[in-house]
């Protein structure tokens, strides 16, 4: 099994794999021009807001934010919740730690991409080259990038998330992709994403909402290290 596919089977739930799927949620542009003027939400450009989202996100040297993920398996009726802290710091460092279940994390160091989750599996370390899978840890290369050729995006109105008034875009992959589709919740007033929804290949809903966010922080010395605890095994995949 790959890295990427424990990624996909890991929810937290006691009956799957123990690796869950990670993405790097990237931050959006001032709010479309069209949105602004009209002053309501009937002239907003899904295009457009994705396209000043993508330079928005090139402008930054990296963000953190406290997440709330919740996966649901419609399948097996299990659904599961955590929280944590997660970090990016461009051009290849990322932080993923998280407080329930406490101790779990996923690092990329740069040169390496370290999962480790005490909460279901405290015996092995997960360890694959960040060259090996490339863009899966960037919200702007695998969502933003190429607005309009990798996803059609389409508006589906405006909706509150974390007290914030937000587009809601679906996102329809143009190009392979391991996902069926996705959602974006785009901030009216702050034109940060709020929320993230994927629907991954086996069916798989999860949902990342993002808040407390700061732009271009001063992150603490060793948020991107990993220290492997004694006795753990390391898989290399």
């Amino acid at each position: 099994m790959t890295i990427f596919a424990r990624f996909c089977a890991h929810s937290g739930l006691r009956a799957l794999s123990p690796i869950v799927m990670i993405l790097l949620i990237g931050l959006s542009a001032p709010a479309p021009a069209s949105a602004q003027a009209g002053g309501g939400t009937s002239s907003v450009d899904a295009l457009e807001v994705l396209e000043g989202a993508a330079t928005r996100f090139a402008g930054l040297e990296g963000f953190c934010a406290h997440f709330d993920q919740h996966v649901q398996n419609d399948l097996l009726r299990q659904s599961f919740r955590s929280h944590g802290e997660l970090c990016q710091a461009r051009p290849d460092r990322f932080a993923m730690h998280f407080a329930e279940p406490e101790g779990d994390r996923v690092i990329a160091d740069g040169r390496d991409i370290w999962i480790y989750f005490p909460s279901t599996d405290p015996g092995q370390a997960f360890r694959s080259r960040a060259s090996a899978v490339e863009g899966r840890f960037d919200l702007h290369r695998e969502f933003l990038s190429d607005p309009g050729e990798r996803y059609d995006p389409s508006f589906e109105g405006t909706e509150t998330v974390g007290g914030q008034e937000s587009y809601r875009l679906a996102l329809e992959p143009l190009q392979p992709s391991p996902y069926l589709r996705a959602r974006i919740w785009v901030g009216v007033g702050d034109s940060l994403i709020h929320r993230l929804e994927i629907t991954e290949d086996d069916g798989l809903v999860r949902t990342l909402d993002l808040s407390e966010m700061r732009l271009n922080p001063r992150i603490p010395e060793g948020t991107f290290e990993f220290d492997l605890p004694e006795g753990v095994q390391v898989i290399v995949r």
